[in-house]
């Protein structure tokens, strides 16, 4: 129940970050800027990034609040970065990398990280799509993320937004996935990579390839 609730209070602190709801947080520009590519499709779409890292984008709150404390180091809220494999399409609709500091031994504990000690949080905004009318599986909310600070995690289950992968004919889902990196300082992150399985059948036979997407944090 706790952990529940942990989520839900990450959850707002997220949209608020990435959708810039409310003004009590102090703003801060990111340091960064993000482009990302996939392994079976590279982006097009350079003029819709420029325009994106021109407006507020690449801007976030720091959260202060129940125990945490978000700052973040880069937020871009229009990445929109698409690919397909199979009759699936996916989409990175945006992501965040924050710096995350568990301010009480509670809040510590529930999140399995010490107290007071800053770590990265990395969460993405996604969605999923069939375009047929058969049942096809892709668990794009169970992809493995990679950094260059040499950290290897699967997403939170209890902090993400669920992201159903089995999809019975033409439905799209959507949800959000988060990383706690224990051993990487958000400011130090340059290079992020997604890893998912191919997409399957009812019958569990892979009907697509595997799935590498790539985000270079500049």
């Amino acid at each position: 129940m706790k952990k529940k609730i942990v989520a839900m209070m990450l959850a707002g602190m997220m949209a608020c970050s990435l959708w810039a709801c409310g003004d009590n947080g102090k703003k801060v520009e990111s340091q960064k800027e993000v482009t990302a590519t996939d392994s079976s499709q590279e982006s097009t779409e350079d003029e819709a990034q420029e325009d994106a890292s021109a407006d507020d984008s690449n801007t976030g709150e720091i959260v202060e609040e129940n125990g945490m404390r978000k700052e973040p180091v880069v937020t871009e809220k229009e990445l929109n970065q698409t690919g397909q494999t199979g009759p699936v399409i996916y989409t990175i609709e945006g992501l965040q990398v924050s710096k995350l500091t568990a301010t009480t031994d509670e809040m510590a504990e529930m999140l399995g990280i010490e107290k007071d000690k800053e770590v990265a949080l990395v969460a993405f905004n996604a969605s999923i799509e069939n375009t047929t009318d058969a049942t096809v599986s892709f668990y794009l909310g169970q992809a493995t993320l990679t950094t260059n600070t040499k950290e290897q995690v699967d997403s939170d289950g209890f902090l993400s937004e669920y992201i159903d992968g089995e999809m019975l004919g033409k439905v799209k889902n959507s949800g959000n996935m988060i990383y706690i990196l224990k051993n990487s300082k958000a400011e130090d992150l340059t290079t992020l990579t997604l890893h998912v399985d191919a997409p399957t059948d009812e019958n569990f036979e892979a009907i697509g390839d595997p799935v590498t997407i790539d985000f270079n944090l500049q």
